[in-house]
């Protein structure tokens, strides 16, 4: 009966189980750092199974061939899973730089060493077969390469494994229990080869590293195969950070607590047109003319005559202890929004003052002719023009309102009684238009809202219902409609024909283009108005007339309808 030495038996295993895991993760190739793994899994199949054949062989010249496709697999399998690490991890650029090929040296040159160290001995010296445990292990007294080598391996199988631990710590539960198995499973190999190099257990010329694979493999099946390693990969949470900085628009800058510039992308290399190296540990306020703790600062750079206006916006870095670590400054082009902004005042300003006076002084003109005219026709003309200068100046007025509102929007909101409010604008309409105007909401219905906002979306509700209506008495009727998530809900009807289809899709769209646009103002107005107090507004047309859905938030006290 042939007995089966268990250091044999746990090496050969070993070797099996990585098989099984080497031919179950070739689906994953082309994945992140899916191929340098399958090239560490290769290495550590010829260690274990190199290994545990060897201790058959008693016949010291193939023995000696073992060993040497032992340590093969030995010093192939640090660098790989390094690179593993790296590209997993999204640092897969690294690998084509040329230090990384100056790593590659390290196996390539103490292969090559193993294979001719019968010539010069600078891997090992004295080899000699001294069986243990019925297996045919060896001893011989290693040298300085030796000690290279597979401590260099060891450094590189430890950065990868740190690289894997970084990876638990910056992108949390994702990734947490397969990356730290990974990370782990390389500790029993790991331990038990430097036990044999350094010669420190009760058999020395026994290498237990191969047979300690076998819990490495259980770690590292349950992290590829149970768990989902290689479904996702903070490589591409990595590169999606790195890139979010790169390619972003804004010139964006990094600076330590002294306000040096530790990092910056490539907009802002582009604004201030300087090399890496000149900015690079400069002073932020040297660089930019500003300092991160400068409220509302504005950058102004002139280039090839252009000069553009930047907002600064500066945001803390803190570590994981909370402690301020730094400072990340943003500038944001401001240059046409400026000029947008001083347009458009300026034209309100125009409009606002220079053409509303002089539409005024028209409207008294024509009303004027036409007193006096004595032609009817001619005076039917003068009437229409009044009228049309009134309803310029009205929409005037229709906005200069909503602007005023919309300045008191910074305000705190006022806590305001919805009925009083309603009854209120009810009574001016009424006093101004022909129809009626019913207010059905509760006296307790209270908000806490923006007062004129509100009084602008009801206001031109009701004056659309009354001034469009083609009844012999327009009515109107707004209505409490409950309240839903603290939001109160009102509804006001007309009974005229309904609020054209164009003008709704205008709305809907939120733009008006050449061949499709709204009647007049209001009804944008109280689109603006709703959406600024935070609520949406519905319209349902029929043939009985339109209904408004209007829903704000900030309901503070109601009861049910009254």
């Amino acid at each position: 009966m042939v007995t089966v030495p268990w250091p044999a038996a746990g090496s050969i295993l070993s070797g099996v189980g990585t098989l099984l895991l080497l031919s179950y993760l070739r689906r994953y190739r082309g994945r992140p750092g899916a191929n340098w793994l399958l090239l560490t899994f290769v290495a550590q199949a010829l260690w274990c199974f190199s290994y545990g054949a060897s201790l058959f062989v008693f016949d010291p010249a193939l023995r000696w061939g073992f060993e040497v496709l032992t340590w093969t697999g030995i010093v192939w399998t640090g660098v790989p899973f390094l690179a593993f690490g790296l590209e997993y991890t999204g640092r897969g650029n690294l690998i084509r730089t040329p230090w990384f090929g100056l790593l590659v040296l390290v196996p390539i040159v103490t292969t090559v060493l193993v294979v001719t160290n019968p010539l010069h001995e600078l891997v090992w010296s004295g080899f000699r077969i001294e069986p243990v445990y019925g297996a045919a292990t060896v001893s011989y007294d290693r040298n300085a390469w030796a000690f290279f080598a597979i401590m260099t391996g060891a450094v590189f199988a430890a950065s990868g494994t740190l690289l894997l631990f970084d990876t638990v710590i910056s992108y949390g539960p994702l990734y947490r229990t397969e990356a730290l198995a990974v990370g782990f499973s390389t500790l029993p190999p790991g331990i038990a080869l430097l036990v044999w190099l350094f010669e420190l257990g009760p058999v020395p010329q026994l290498n237990l590293s191969a047979v300690m694979f076998l819990p490495h493999v259980v770690l590292d099946t349950y992290a590829f195969v149970g768990g989902r390693m290689f479904t996702y990969s903070p490589a591409v949470r990595r590169t999606a950070d790195r890139s979010a900085i790169a390619d972003l628009e804004s010139p964006f800058l990094v600076v330590d607590t002294d306000e040096r510039i530790v990092d910056y992308n490539p907009a802002a290399e582009t604004l201030f047109n300087a090399a890496r190296s000149a900015v690079l540990g400069e002073s932020l306020e040297a660089v930019t003319d500003v300092r991160v703790d400068a409220e509302n600062a504005v950058l102004t750079r002139t280039d090839r005559g252009d000069r553009r206006e930047f907002a600064v916006s500066t945001s803390p870095l803190r570590d994981g202890s909370d402690r301020t670590v730094g400072h990340t400054v943003i500038l944001q082009d401001i240059t046409d929004r400026r000029r947008r902004e001083q347009r458009l005042e300026i034209l309100n300003r125009v409009l606002r003052h220079n053409l509303r006076n002089d539409l005024t002084a028209v409207r008294g003109y024509v009303g004027i002719a036409a007193d006096r005219v004595e032609d009817d026709d001619l005076a039917e003309m003068l009437e229409t023009v009044g009228d049309d200068v009134s309803g310029v100046l009205e929409t005037s007025e229709k906005a200069r309102d909503f602007e005023r509102a919309i300045e008191t929007g910074a305000r705190s909101p006022a806590t305001l009684s919805a009925r009083d409010a309603l009854a209120s604008i009810a009574a001016d309409l009424e006093a101004e238009l022909s129809g009626d105007i019913d207010v059905a909401v509760p006296e307790t219905c209270r908000l806490q809202t923006n007062r004129e906002l509100f009084d602008l979306v009801f206001t031109n509700l009701v004056e659309n219902g009354l001034v469009h209506s083609d009844a012999a008495t327009p009515r109107v009727t707004i209505e409490y409609d409950g309240s839903a998530e603290q939001s109160a809900v009102f509804t006001v009807r007309d009974n005229g024909p309904g609020i054209p289809d164009h003008e709704l899709a205008v709305l809907e769209r939120g733009e008006e283009t050449a061949l499709e646009h709204g009647s007049g103002l209001g009804l944008w107005i109280v689109s603006w108005s709703v959406t600024a107090l935070g609520g949406d507004i519905a319209f349902d047309t029929d043939e009985t007339g339109t209904t408004a859905t209007v829903r704000l938030p900030g309901v503070v006290e109601t009861d049910a309808a009254a």
